[in-house]
């Protein structure tokens, strides 16, 4: 296709924060595939940093694509516009870099536009869709133990940011999903799996670990741990850091319970179309 030929397409973009993690970029595809399913035009998986690493031949022979040399292409190819629909919980590092690389290419190719959906925890709505998976993976959970014993405590549990605006998503989704479950759960907790060192960062408190304690503590004899990530890494996949920290603190398979990836949720191309029709 030549320059000029292609001025007025329109491309959709799934974007994540990208993996060195073959299986990862593979279920990313899925989804994406999924969501193109469900608008009925082609969805383009793209990376912000990391996924170029993995080897084509992991990858079924088509490398994965990144964010910056994406953007190069479509402005080489006269593409029009990009809409973007972010895998991403709230406005993170990666998020804001994506954004800044796109404002650049903007400001040097007038003809491409960019425009962000939302987040998938939006301040826009209440309790919507990714209230309804969370839900969901925790009804799951809940459906395999017995009712006859007190009500468990659910953690939500993300990575931890530098940013309070991520935070705050995080416990927006925290408070939806602890209306939605009502009186089936002790209460709801959000925490961090990690968080920086100073006063500056405690607005990541609790973290897993003092969360764990603090159940402890408190007499607490079942946890739900409910996944606020996406697909299996070296964060939230088996043996994985928060596998460790869960294992450090002396909890029993029968005492803490963990949900599914909300990337596996077959209600997640809805969520991501609902961001895209919101955009407009």
């Amino acid at each position: 296709m030549g320059k000029g030929d292609a001025r007025a397409e329109s491309r959709v973009v799934l974007l994540d924060n990208g993996s060195v993690n073959p299986d990862s970029v593979l279920a990313g595809r899925k989804l994406a595939e999924a969501l193109s399913n469900r608008i009925g035009e082609p969805v383009d998986l793209v990376s912000v940093a990391h996924s170029d690493r993995i080897p084509a031949e992991d990858l079924d022979g088509i490398s994965a694509q990144v964010w910056d040399a994406y953007l190069a292409a479509m402005a080489e190819s006269g593409v029009g516009e990009v809409r973007v629909a972010p895998l991403f919980f709230g406005p993170s590092y990666a998020l804001r870099k994506a954004k800044k690389l796109a404002a650049a290419v903007e400001t040097r190719e007038s003809h491409l536009i960019t425009r962000w959906a939302d987040c998938l925890v939006s301040e826009d709505e209440e309790e919507g869709i990714l209230s309804k998976i969370l839900s969901g993976n925790i009804n799951q959970v809940l459906n395999t133990i017995d009712r006859g014993n007190p009500p468990p405590r659910v953690l939500l549990v993300d990575h931890g940011s530098p940013f309070p605006e991520v935070t705050e998503r995080r416990n927006l989704a925290a408070g939806r999903l602890a209306r939605v479950l009502g009186s089936r759960v002790e209460g709801v907790v959000a925490c961090s799996m990690e968080r920086r060192e100073g006063e500056v960062y405690d607005f990541n408190e609790p973290t897993l670990e003092r969360a764990l304690e603090g159940a402890r503590k408190e007499g607490v004899k079942r946890v739900i741990l409910s996944y606020l990530f996406l697909f299996p890494g070296r964060h939230a996949g088996t043996g994985g850091d928060i596998d460790q920290i869960c294992q450090s603190h002396g909890w029993q398979e029968s005492e803490l319970l963990k949900t599914e990836l909300i990337g596996f949720s077959p209600r997640l191309p809805e969520l991501l179309q609902a961001r895209l029709v919101a955009l407009g």
